[in-house]
């Protein structure tokens, strides 16, 4: 009897060469001015050779080194978009800081004519639309065997061993064992082995099946060797089909690589093997290789599986398939250098940016991003960036926090809803609300009525304390035409509150009261341009006015904010 044995060799990567000249910068879309996260950039020197490589963070920003000073290009590699490359610049020996801006220029499938490039044509470059869906694959590719490379992350790997019925739809035993801390849960026999002897090793009483990685599927070797064309897919997914060149007698593998239509980003990978025992009694052997993006654009195989047959020398006939045995393996968790958990298989993750107001970088300072209803929460990165991992499968509302906001009280003004899938990353892009935000949404959300203002007081003691329990009493002229909504204070983390306006009109002015809750604030809303508003403040016991102060609210002003200092003890 025959064994056939399935084999994927996991392997430590080869750290990058340093050098002593820094090449650092980032990365912008050109005219906006924002950062570019998560874009590949490469080091080239004059002939063309890469000399390093590296993943831009979530400001845009990126380090590297070259070997020596001279002319260098650095190109720019972003999915879903064309790639862009500087001029050749001249490196010294001190180094070089770069702003680089890109063009916002997305690939598109308008034009592209999956049934005119069904023929297989040597190479993914041989027609326009095959060279422009191998061209995001590529990337994606390259991100993955990138990922390897640096080391970023360890990984715990759950191997399962198999025994399929003989239509591989029954599992009819089960192994597994876990392996931690693994440089790399994926990677195939050297490219040259593959190319040369095939995929598909032969022994006296073992077979090893070989699954392709980033690096096989990237080398020219591989290239050479395969025709490639364009498939349509189910849904939103094209895929980039490749086989064997005729002629090719080692065994081989044919399959697709499918992405995203709408994203560019690559999904899975599905294969066959071919060239083995001409017997239909070897039936399908294939595997497929499923991919996933890490928060910083990083690119990782999230679980692969290569099925083989059990083939069984018949006394008096053939050989007979008896079954399958299938070799799989799972990402089970993922952590980053300094031991963060990133991804768990049996939870979800969020990942994501937060930009400052502007939308045009990181914010000033950290904030803080919450899930909110629960104790969840996370602070920004110096980049901006952020993780909540080891969270519940489904719907999360995030909200962004700034410190202000948080000193004072006030509540998110916007949420954004993520759906977090059970060991899958979720990546989402938030903004920092500015308090103009935070009033608008208080006052019952943007957009508030032309050429008006929100008007926040703060009521505090000299040395900052919020002072509570304190009587407003805001009085303006009848002729400014402002009639005063309800609300007298600012929402906070647990809701709008009870704080309302009690108006009275007399002859030819208008007064409002309210009383300032724990945070000592209030909130007139709507207040139109030009308008002089009078404000008289009150201790809980006091019969004489703590303060008086008159205000001037500027036209076109999204909000004001004022702070009334009363002393301590409200007298």
């Amino acid at each position: 009897m025959r064994v056939f044995r399935l084999l994927l060799i996991a392997a430590a990567s080869v750290p990058l060469r340093g050098a002593a000249q820094p090449v650092a910068g980032v990365v912008l879309e050109r005219g906006a001015g924002t950062p570019v996260p998560a874009a590949m950039v490469l080091l080239l020197d004059s002939a063309g050779t890469r000399v390093d490589r590296t993943l831009t963070d979530a400001a845009g920003r990126f380090a590297m080194k070259a070997r020596a000073p001279g002319l260098h290009v650095i190109a720019v590699e972003r999915i879903g978009y064309v790639d862009w490359s500087t001029d050749p610049f001249r490196l010294k020996a001190s180094g070089r800081h770069l702003g680089i801006e890109v063009p916002f220029e997305a690939v598109t499938l308008a034009g592209l004519d999956v049934s005119g490039e069904r023929r297989c044509q040597p190479g993914p470059t041989g027609g326009a639309g095959t060279a422009r869906v191998w061209s995001q694959a590529r990337k994606a590719l390259a991100a993955e065997a990138y990922t390897r490379e640096a080391g970023l992350y360890r990984y715990t790997l759950r191997r399962y061993r198999r025994d399929l019925d003989r239509n591989a739809n029954n599992v009819l035993a089960e192994r597994f064992a876990t392996a931690k801390h693994l440089r790399a849960a994926f990677r195939s026999a050297p490219v040259e082995q593959l190319t040369t002897l095939g995929f598909v090793k032969p022994t006296d009483s073992v077979h090893h099946y070989y699954a392709p990685d980033a690096e096989t599927l990237l080398s020219d070797a591989f290239l050479d060797t395969h025709c490639f064309g364009l498939q349509e897919g189910d849904g939103d997914r094209i895929g980039l089909a490749f086989e064997p060149l005729p002629g090719r007698r080692v065994p081989e593998i044919k399959g697709v690589l499918w992405l995203n239509a709408a994203t560019w980003e690559l999904e899975r990978l599905e294969f066959l093997y071919q060239n083995l025992l001409r017997t239909s009694e070897v039936g399908t052997p294939g595997g497929e290789v499923a991919f996933t993006r890490l928060p910083n654009g990083a690119w990782i195989v999230r679980e692969w599986a290569i099925r083989g047959p059990r083939l069984e020398q018949m006394p008096r006939g053939p050989l007979r398939r008896t079954g399958y045995t299938e070799d799989a393996g799972v990402t089970w968790a993922i952590t980053d250098s300094a031991g963060r958990l990133i991804l768990h298989t049996e939870t979800a993750s969020i990942s994501g940016v937060v930009a400052d107001s502007a939308g045009a970088g990181p914010p000033p300072e950290p904030v803080v991003v919450r899930v909110s209803g629960t104790g969840r929460r996370a602070v920004t990165e110096e980049d901006g960036s952020f993780l909540l991992a080891g969270l519940e499968e489904g719907r999360h509302p995030l909200e962004v926090q700034p410190p202000l906001h948080a000193d004072w009280g006030l509540a998110s003004p916007a949420r954004v809803e993520a759906e977090g899938r059970r060991g899958e990353m979720t990546h989402v892009r938030l903004r920092v609300p500015t308090l103009a935000d935070a009033l608008a949404a208080s006052c019952g959300g943007a957009p508030r009525p032309d050429r008006t203002t929100a008007f926040l007081g703060r009521i505090a003691t000299p040395d900052g304390v919020p002072a509570d329990r304190m009587t407003v009493v805001a009085s303006w002229s009848r002729a400014a035409g402002y009639a005063a909504p309800e609300t007298a204070a600012p929402a906070g983390p647990e809701g709008a509150g009870n704080s309302k306006w009690r108006i009275h009109r007399d002859g030819a002015s208008v007064t409002a009261t309210a009383t300032t809750d724990r945070r000592g604030l209030f909130l007139l809303c709507d207040v139109p341009g030009w308008t002089r508003l009078r404000f008289t403040v009150r201790g809980p016991a006091d019969a004489e006015p703590a303060l008086t102060e008159s205000f001037l609210v500027r036209a076109g002003a999204e909000a004001m904010v004022e702070t009334l200092i009363v002393p301590a003890g409200g007298a």
